[in-house]
């Protein structure tokens, strides 16, 4: 995937050794942007740690909002028509945690590959995460839209893990305790997961490393360098003691024991000690502490998901579907797309 250009904002930590003079202007080879000099440097074969990319479920979708509204970004704006009017921290959320990636990796992503979160524009909104944009140049139309690109890094990552945690290597061969070159070239041997997943993803080290290290492109040390930047300047919360468990559904986090029936395919999945859903099943289990079932709509004549608005045709009054399949007051559908339990799923006017 192509590395786009972003500034760093970073205090200067260590003196890059050799490269450029201070006034010479780099050029990155894959953007044709103007490159920074490094500002920090990272080990080339340990850029980030397992729990950096797995991590971070507890970051909610109103943490997201608040970033990007804090780096003055367009996507605090933005709403995804193809995913029912979605916001971006929305997407970001709920595609990153549906396949237990970190939302804060994702928004180190996005960065390095389309400088959208700093950005006040739409440049590069189209190839947000640079997935399905080879380095050998142009992008797949599949691909192409925000909420399209975040599902699909998503989902190459947890490819990726999968592999990985099989024992396997990755699609391109990467591997921990494994040394393969990159397309600096470097030889490099990832001693985790994380760094073999970056660099499948992107087989570049770049400017930000401090063996083999380029200055005329991003590369995968780039995404190190804007994931820790992220991480110092909000206030994201370790997510304390408690578990809970993400549900799209709900678009929120349930406590263990609480069942949703998923909005995707109406399956009943429960929320487990260890923070992940059970594999699911077509009726309800019997040990739910809570639930999120679909709510019966005579007006639709059929059962919607939860979090669905709906005009009634009983006294053309908005509500949403709520916990416990009840019915809640909901008179701001029609004009924000939100309810009491949050952005209505889907909206149906009379």
């Amino acid at each position: 995937m192509k590395l786009r250009y972003t500034l760093l904002l970073l205090p200067a930590l260590l003196a890059v050794g050799c490269g450029p003079s201070e006034d010479e202007v780099v050029v990155d080879e894959l953007t044709g942007q103007v490159l920074e000099p490094a500002t920090t440097e990272y080990d080339m074969h340990r850029l980030l740690e397992d729990t950096d990319i797995t991590g971070g479920q507890w970051i909610t979708v109103a943490q997201v909002q608040a970033f990007l509204q804090q780096k003055g970004s367009y996507l605090a704006t933005y709403k995804d028509p193809a995913w029912n009017n979605k916001t971006a921290a929305t997407l970001i959320v709920e595609q990153s945690k549906l396949q237990t990636i970190s939302p804060l990796y994702m928004l180190a992503r996005i960065q390095t590959e389309s400088s959208l979160i700093t950005s006040g524009t739409s440049t590069n909104l189209a190839k947000a995460t640079g997935c399905g944009c080879p380095d050998s140049g142009g992008c797949s139309t599949s691909y192409a839209g925000f909420g399209k690109q975040i599902e699909c890094s998503a989902k190459k990552l947890r490819g990726y893990l999968v592999d990985l945690d099989a024992g396997r290597a990755t699609i391109s061969g990467w591997k921990p305790g494994v040394l393969k070159s990159t397309s600096d070239p470097c030889s490099v041997k990832p001693v985790n997961k994380a760094t073999a997943a970056l660099y499948t993803y992107t087989p570049w080290v770049g400017a930000y490393a401090i063996q083999c290290g380029r200055t005329d492109v991003g590369g995968s040390s780039l995404v190190a360098v804007k994931y820790n930047q992220f991480k110092g300047e909000y206030n994201w919360g370790t997510g304390g003691t408690t578990v809970t468990c993400y549900s799209g559904t709900v678009e929120a986090n349930v406590a263990v024991g609480v069942c949703v029936q998923s909005s995707s395919d109406a399956i009943w999945r429960q929320c487990q000690a260890d923070g992940t859903f059970t594999a699911g099943t077509t009726t309800k289990p019997t040990t739910c502490t809570a639930s999120w079932p679909y709510c019966s709509s005579a007006t639709l004549g059929r059962s919607v998901p939860a979090r669905t608005c709906v005009q009634s045709s009983g006294d053309s009054q908005w509500h949403q579907c709520g916990a416990e399949g009840a019915w809640q007051s909901a008179p701001t559908a029609p004009t924000s797309g939100t309810g009491p339990v949050g952005t209505c799923y889907a909206t149906y006017a009379l």
